[in-house]
C-alpha cells in the first residue's frame, strides 16, 4: 500500500527528527534577523550546546579556516576568527545536520548535505551577482537558510518512508525522470508538498515556504512577490547540479529559461561559478567532517 499524505503530515508531527526545529537554530535565526546583535549573542547560544561548541571548534582548527596558527580552543576564539556570519550560519549548519540520523545504506545523507550547503554557499554569492532591484526585494539574511532546507521535505521522506522514496528514485532513474515527478505520479504529492507543510509547521516565512514548495518548478508559483528569492534558490541549485559530475539526472533541476530571465540573472553566472565549485565543496567538507 502506497503512503498517503495524512501518512506523511502524521510522521511530520511525531516522528520526524525535526518535527520541531532545535532551540540554538530558532535562537541563532533570531540574532541572524537582528541588526543589533554581535559575536557575544551567539557566544551565548553555542555555549549552552555542547555539541555544537565542539563542532564549531573543530571547524575552526580545520585547514580551511586556521592556516598552521594556534589552536583555537574556546567559542570565543572560534567566533573572532570565523567572523559573525560565518559562525552563525555554520552554527546554523551544525546545529539541523546533527539532529538528524538515516540508518540506511540505500541513501548518502552526506550528499544530501553536500548538495544543500553548497546551494545555501552559492546562493549568497548569486544573490550578490543580481541584479540591484532584485536585491531590494530579496531580505539577504533569508539566503542560507533557504539554501541550507530548501529539499527538507525530501529529506523527511526519506527518513519517515525509506522503502518507498528508494523505489521512487529507482523509477527516477531508470527512467530519466526528475524524481518529483515520479512522486506526483505514485503519490499525488511530492517532496516539495513535504517541505512546504514543514516550514508552515515550523512558522517560517511565506518567502521560505514558497522555496520549499516550488524550488523545481518555480514557473508554477503564481505571486509575483514571492519570485524573487524562490527563482534565486532554483538558479543556485542549478549552478551547483551542472558544475557538479556527481549529480544523477533524477536529481538536476530542468532548465527554465524563463526564470533566469525575469529574474535578470545571466546564464553566464554558470561558466563563472564552475571554477569556484573545489572551494564551495572545500568549505560544506569542513563542516561536515566535525
Amino acid at each position: 500500500m502506497l503512503m498517503n499524505k495524512q501518512q506523511v503530515i502524521d510522521f511530520l508531527t511525531t516522528d520526524f527528527s525535526l518535527a520541531n526545529l532545535p532551540d540554538s537554530f530558532m535562537q541563532l535565526r533570531r540574532i541572524a534577523n537582528d541588526p543589533h546583535s554581535d559575536i557575544a549573542d551567539v557566544v551565548e547560544v553555542v555555549r549552552k550546546d555542547t555539541e555544537l561548541a565542539a563542532s564549531l571548534l573543530k571547524l575552526s582548527n580545520s585547514s580551511i579556516y586556521n592556516n598552521g596558527s594556534e589552536q583555537v580552543g574556546t567559542i570565543e576564539e572560534a567566533a573572532q576568527l570565523l567572523g559573525l556570519r560565518k559562525v552563525v550560519e555554520s552554527s546554523l549548519a551544525l546545529g539541523i545536520i546533527q539532529e538528524v540520523k538515516i540508518d540506511s545504506e540505500q541513501f548518502d545523507l552526506r550528499c544530501y548535505w553536500k548538495r544543500s550547503l553548497s546551494v545555501a554557499t552559492i546562493a549568497e554569492d548569486v544573490y550578490l551577482a543580481a541584479p540591484r532591484y532584485l536585491k531590494t526585494i530579496i531580505d539577504p539574511k533569508m539566503l542560507y537558510t533557504a539554501g541550507l532546507l530548501h529539499d527538507i521535505g525530501m529529506l523527511a521522506l526519506i527518513q519517515g518512508f525509506t522503502d518507498e522514496m528508494a523505489r521512487i528514485v529507482d523509477l527516477a532513474v531508470c527512467q530519466g525522470l526528475p524524481i518529483q515527478e515520479v512522486e506526483q505520479r505514485e503519490f499525488g504529492f511530492t517532496h516539495q508538498d513535504v517541505g512546504r507543510i514543514l516550514f508552515k509547521k515550523w512558522n517560517l516565512p511565506e518567502e521560505l515556504q514558497s522555496v520549499a514548495g516550488y524550488h523545481h518548478n518555480p514557473i508554477e508559483l503564481r505571486r509575483r512577490l514571492l519570485y524573487p528569492l524562490v527563482d534565486l534558490v532554483y538558479i543556485s541549485d542549478y549552478i551547483c547540479s551542472v558544475c557538479s559530475d556527481h549529480t544523477a539526472s533524477a536529481f538536476k533541476p530542468k532548465m527554465y529559461e524563463e526564470v533566469w530571465k525575469r529574474s535578470g540573472i545571466s546564464l553566464s553566472l554558470i561558466e563563472d561559478f564552475a571554477d569556484r565549485m573545489d572551494e564551495v565543496y572545500a568549505s560544506t567538507n569542513a563542516i561536515l567532517t566535525c
